[in-house]
Parts: C-alpha cells; structure tokens; sequence
C-alpha cells in the first residue's frame, strides 16, 4: 500500500511539473473518484464481467472491439484527445438495447447515427433494429479503419438492417444526413464539444425540419453530462433513466 501511494504521489508531481497544477489536481480528483463515488465504484466492478461479454462477442462474430485504446494511440493529436475523453470503449450491449427499448420510438423510421462509432460496436448492434440505414461517424483513423473491417465481416442471425456505413470524420465538420434521425452518443465528447454537436444538429434541423432524436448513453450516470443536453434551447426532454437520456430537437439556434 505504502509502495503504490508512494508511486501515485511520484506521478502526480511529474504530472505537475510537466502539465501544470492544475492538470495534476484533476488527475487526482478523478482518481479519488474512482473508491469514493458509488456510480463509479458499480462501473469498476463491472467492467471487468462486460470485457469478458466483449471478448466472446468477438469471438462470436469474428470482429475486433473489446479492449480500451488511449485515443492518442489511435492517430488523434494529444491536444484533441480530451475533446474525445481520451479513451475508446466499446459499447455495453445490455445497456444499448435497454436504452432502445426505453426510448419507445418506431425505429424503423430513423437513420441510426453513431457520433463516435469508434471499432462499430454500437453500429452492429444497432443492426438487430429495423433501421431504414445505419452510419457511424469516427474521428480516430485507427477506429475508423477497424470499423470498416469489422462492418464488412460482420454477420448475425439477428440482423435486421444491413445498410451499414462508417464515416472518419470531425463530428464538428460532418453534416447530419437530411432525413429523420436518430443520433446516438455514447458518452463521446467533453461538455464544450458535446455542446457544439447538439447545436450543429439543431441547425441541421432547422435547414431541414424532420423528427431528430439524440440518445445519449453512460454506463455510469447520465448525470455526469445530462446538463448539457438539458439545458440546451433546441433540445426538450423525452426520457431519463439512470444509463440513459432521450431528447428532441424542436428548435433551431
């Protein structure tokens, strides 16, 4: 114990002297975080059950998305990592479809879109949905380039929608598709860049008014960024559940 406090200590001054104070006190309040807040204690407890999930899905449908990469490890700049939380992780599936299921909606209407598909998790389950297509939207050219792969080997009994597309693109440049959607977020963006994607979409809709949905999910709280939809002018509140929170687009800014 005396070892690793001693070790932690050692980095958290060679975070100070190399990123300055500031970066070095965050670091260390998201690391107390981690034993002390009851969400994030359930979600180190269960990630260890979910990589194994996320491994013999692989195995099942001879794709490649468990595991975590540092987004710098991927072929995004490290000033623009943190824009992006700084990690990939795939998606859970227990809590995408409950997600789907809460929200209610007729799918079957909707685009699928994936703001930072990352590997194509949520793309492939998404595709167990009558969706009228399915694309997702990557920053990273190694996730996007693992992506690919994955779509086009892809195969499930269940699927139900195989129009499957992956874009690597900047979710701040790319252009919603003028149709009804469904934009999908699994926890992608820090508060500032999420901010900006919402009111992006809200003046895709206002070029082109059509039913728009965004549903973004935390496998810990959505607490932790439901602010930013909620507080948003374009947005109004469908649904909130603790992993996920649905809203509509009914205004354009």
């Amino acid at each position: 114990m005396a070892s690793r406090l001693q070790q932690s200590t050692l980095k958290l001054v060679n975070l100070a002297r190399t990123q300055g104070l500031q970066t070095a006190l965050q670091h260390a309040t998201n690391a107390i975080a981690w034993h002390v807040v009851p969400s994030r204690r359930e979600f180190a407890r269960n990630l260890v059950q979910e990589s194994e999930l996320a491994r013999k899905f692989d195995q099942l449908h001879g794709v490649d998305t468990a595991g975590e990469s540092p987004l710098t490890d991927v072929g995004v700049p490290p000033e623009k990592a943190a824009r992006g939380n700084g990690l990939y992780r795939g998606i859970w599936p227990r809590l995408f479809h409950a997600a789907l299921r809460e929200s209610r909606l007729p799918l079957e209407r909707f685009t699928f879109v994936d703001y930072g598909s990352g590997k194509g998790k949520a793309l492939m389950l998404a595709s167990a949905y009558a969706f009228r297509r399915i694309v997702g939207m990557e920053f990273a050219p190694g996730l996007h380039e693992v992506a690919v792969r994955n779509l086009r080997g892809y195969r499930s009994p269940q699927q139900r929608c195989f129009t499957m597309d992956a874009v690597c693109a900047d979710a701040l440049d790319w252009e919603p598709p003028a149709e009804p959607l469904l934009c999908f977020f699994f926890n992608p963006f820090d508060d500032p860049t999420m901010e900006r994607v919402i009111t992006r979409v809200a003046r895709s809709w206002r070029h082109a008014p059509r039913d728009i949905y965004l549903l973004y999910v935390n496998v810990r709280d959505v607490r932790e960024q439901a602010r930013v939809f909620e507080r948003h002018s374009a947005l109004t509140l469908v649904g909130r559940s603790r992993h996920s929170l649905l809203t509509k687009v009914t205004a354009g800014r």
